[in-house]
């Protein structure tokens, strides 16, 4: 039961997304200018990251992304319906829908908090023989490459930042390992190597 509800979210953010593309960029064009502003922008992200996800075996760090996408889509356009209304019976309807607004930040960090540690479990899912393909886990990498490089949203790049502060913290403390401290910090070296330009870092360039 709990896997169908979590390929239901999933599902439900991949429409979101499609619905959310075709607003922001209207009708489909066969351009390549259409095509490069369809890679940049965040919904078309999570269009890829529904068809990864939507005949994998779910976890609930992977059902988390969507589902608080889908409530902060949900939550502007509900917003954005009732300020026409001024009927005081959705008041209390409103009131809710602004604290969540008000805690998009925080939810917008826990997504992004999320998008990276999937990457391990889908690692470590593919080792252990649940992972559906191995294509699973070369196409979320792409994906968190596109958040990574995200215009509008940079709260994957600050999330990887603060994670590696935190760990740095752990790793230069006396009672740390120093073979561990070696080993990890070799680890995080590889995973800057591999990590994109912003895309304003590929524009100066």
């Amino acid at each position: 039961k709990q896997w169908y509800q979590r390929r239901v979210a999933i599902t439900a953010g991949g429409l979101a997304s499609v619905i959310r593309l075709s607003q922001r960029l209207g009708p489909v064009q066969f351009t390549k200018q259409y095509m490069i502003s369809v890679v940049l922008e965040d919904s078309a992200h999570y269009m890829l990251f529904a068809c990864n996800f939507y005949a994998h075996k779910t976890t609930t760090v992977i059902g988390v992304i969507p589902t608080l996408y889908c409530l902060l889509q949900a939550t502007a356009f509900l917003l954005a319906m009732l300020q026409e209304c001024h009927n005081p019976t959705w008041d209390i309807l409103k009131r809710q829908l602004n604290k969540v607004k008000e805690n998009q930040q925080q939810l917008l960090r826990v997504v992004a908090s999320a998008e990276i540690f999937v990457m391990p479990v889908v690692i470590i899912q593919l080792f252990t023989g649940q992972c559906g393909s191995i294509l699973t886990p070369l196409v979320y990498y792409q994906f968190l490459m596109l958040r990574y490089m995200s215009r509008r949203n940079p709260y994957v790049r600050n999330a990887f930042t603060e994670l590696k502060m935190a760990i740095n913290q752990l790793l230069y403390k006396p009672a740390c390992p120093g073979i561990i401290r070696t080993v990890i910090t070799k680890v995080m070296g590889l995973i800057e190597k591999l990590s994109p330009m912003t895309y304003e870092q590929a524009q100066a360039s």
